[in-house]
């Protein structure tokens, strides 16, 4: 009886770390605990993407507007004074994908950022043409004639997140060029084939309390022509859903070592 009772002890330690390896359970009774109920409701939206949706899109020439986080790099030809190159993170080591690497002009929290001579200049949500001509008009009682030019040196200011079934989750930034859930898609490494479900890839677009959920069956390759023509928005989430057999599969690998234990114990208490 006392080695039955041992290997009984054994077996719920065992299964113990298969639940939580290596952790141990928050004490939550010493915490405080929230007072007032908060009461949001969700509503969401599911837009199929389709043809027609596409054609409503109406998207013609895209132009980037700058963001917070952004660098730029401005000079003014023939006056090599202006170019003040001003390090925007340290250059320890690499980051993560999107850190802050070039030099420039780095557009602080409130879109700003400071220019010799004419101080603080508003660039959020403005294309770099409409910057351009900004600083163009103010150096002109310091300049002669200035000739500017201005390009965003590093885009870390807008981008979209990458979740689920993909090779390489992440974030993408957004650049000069418009981002389509095609180039999303290619530039996460693609849709994992042993796992991914094409015909459940999402968008989930705007607010926590009423998010579209705009949403793409992509089971046929003519439908992955609407991904090409499907244009993504800053803070926009493509996740890629998981196959019912990669689900299932999920839940027995959970399983099974608990289940295995125990029949292993089973077996041994019964040949005891």
């Amino acid at each position: 009886m006392l080695n039955k009772i041992g290997i009984l002890t054994a077996t719920a330690a065992l299964c113990s770390c298969n639940v939580m390896p290596g952790m141990d359970n928050l004490n939550t009774e010493k915490m405080r605990k929230q007072v007032v109920a908060e009461h949001v409701t969700v509503h969401p939206t599911l837009i199929p993407i389709t043809a027609s949706l596409i054609a409503d899109q109406h998207v013609s020439t895209f132009f980037y507007h700058v963001a917070p986080a952004d660098v730029l790099h401005v000079t003014v030809w023939q006056h090599p004074e202006f170019l003040i190159e001003v390090p925007t993170t340290s250059t320890m080591g690499p980051s993560v994908q999107g850190a802050a690497g070039q030099q420039g002009y780095l557009v602080n929290a409130s879109g700003d950022i400071y220019f010799p001579l004419i101080g603080y200049v508003h660039v959020a949500n403005k294309t770099v043409d409409q910057i351009r001509a900004e600083i163009t008009e103010r150096l002109k009682q310091y300049v002669p004639n200035p000739q500017v030019n201005v390009r965003v040196a590093d885009f870390r200011g807008q981008k979209v997140y990458v979740l689920g079934e993909v090779k390489n989750a992440g974030f993408l930034p957004i650049t000069d060029q418009k981002l389509t859930l095609a180039d999303a898609l290619a530039l996460s490494g693609w849709m994992n084939p042993d796992s991914a479900d094409p015909r459940y890839i999402y968008v989930i677009r705007g607010s926590f309390t009423s998010p579209q959920i705009f949403w793409l069956n992509a089971k046929t390759p003519d439908r992955l022509l609407l991904a090409e023509h499907f244009s993504m928005q800053p803070r926009d989430i493509l996740f890629v859903s998981a196959a019912p057999a990669t689900r299932w599969n999920r839940v027995l690998n959970q399983l099974l070592p608990t289940v295995q234990t125990i029949w292993y114990t089973q077996a041994i208490v019964k040949n005891a």
